[in-house]
């Protein structure tokens, strides 16, 4: 049922879950299944909980809430995208398995509307704010005509997806969080590795072209980057000889990593010894940010400090055209917003 409390333990982050928030009183044992939901997403287990009584159902409604309140408080990236992702992809799998009304319901829940027109089509405003940045979903691979975008059902599910983790990542304003809020923070930040998925200490940002710069950036900032890019990244490294190990270090930034993953897919690229993309599969790929004309990204390391300074202040200067409202293409084709 549309709209009914099993449709808000399925989708939490909904208007039509809010109203069983009120008047829910929020009680140790909420705060509890709020702290397990926020370590679920630090395993990275997107499992649902089973929940058979409404008023389990209730408290599994309001862990979320509680949740959210508690990242809120904290104010750490790092817990608050792995949540982000880990409850995104919980979400994911529920519309799947979904029937079409429900589907719908989810999606509308964010302004994504779409029609036939020759096809599954959504408007252009709508699919740039939510689409994955990903180089299937550049609009160079799309079809576009009269502002709308031609997409494919699998293809709107995962832009519902994005939504949902868009829309979890904004955290509420929470001034004075209640007190079992507050402890239940401090004891799972105590609980946490110690400097969890810090960039290795012998890594220079600085010391790699731009378009590497931006995704150690990323990394540093708990941000999700696209397959294409974890690709390139773990192949540009592996190349300059950078030790495995360092490698699953930077990884383990993102949020929703997994170490035995992480190290097979890392192990593989080294094993076949995959060559780091030329700078023209890299512009394909969404990621150029700068007009190096440098052929391929390790031709940076041949530059003299002259020739890397002017690459970068041309960098510089088109970020402040930008941002005084001047008209201008981002340099090297970046990717679209």
């Amino acid at each position: 049922m549309i709209g009914g409390l099993d449709f808000a333990v399925r989708y939490p982050f909904t208007a039509e879950a809010k109203k069983f928030m009120e008047g829910v009183e929020l009680t140790d044992r909420i705060v509890e299944l709020a702290v397990a939901r926020i370590k679920k997403a630090l395993d990275g287990d997107d499992r649902p909980r089973v929940v058979l009584h409404d008023s389990d159902k209730e408290e599994e409604v309001a862990s979320f809430a509680a949740a959210r309140m508690m990242l809120a408080h904290l104010r750490n990236p790092f817990l608050t995208n792995r949540f982000a992702v880990n409850e995104s992809k919980l979400a994911r799998s529920r519309i799947d398995k979904a029937d079409a009304e429900e589907r719908e319901a989810v999606a509308r829940s964010f302004g994504i509307v779409t029609r036939e027109e020759g096809g599954m089509v959504l408007d252009l405003p709508t699919y740039l704010k939510y689409s994955p940045r990903s180089v299937d979903y550049l609009l160079i691979n799309k079809r576009l005509a009269r502002g709308m975008v031609w997409i494919k059902e699998s293809e709107k599910n995962r832009i519902v997806e994005e939504a949902v983790k868009k829309h979890i990542e904004k955290l509420p304003f929470v001034r004075d969080a209640p007190e079992s809020i507050v402890r239940a923070g401090e004891k799972l930040i105590a609980e946490l590795p110690k400097a969890p998925g810090r960039i290795s200490a012998p890594l220079n940002v600085k010391d790699h072209p731009p378009c590497v710069e931006k995704l150690l950036e990323s990394a540093q900032k708990h941000e999700n980057i696209p397959h294409q890019a974890r690709y390139y990244l773990a192949t540009y490294l592996l190349t300059i000889k950078m030790p495995d190990e360092d490698i699953v270090q930077i990884f383990s930034n993102f949020p929703d990593y997994a170490e035995k993953i992480t190290r097979y897919q890392v192990g593989q690229i080294k094993k076949k010894a995959y060559s780091v993309p030329a700078c023209a599969t890299v512009l394909g790929y969404g990621l150029c940010c700068a007009v190096c004309r440098i052929g391929s990204p390790l031709n940076w390391h041949t530059l003299d400090d002259g020739r890397k300074g002017a690459i970068r202040s041309s960098m510089a200067g088109s970020d402040e055209r930008k941002v005084a409202g001047k008209p201008g293409q981002a340099a090297g084709g970046a990717e679209r917003k």
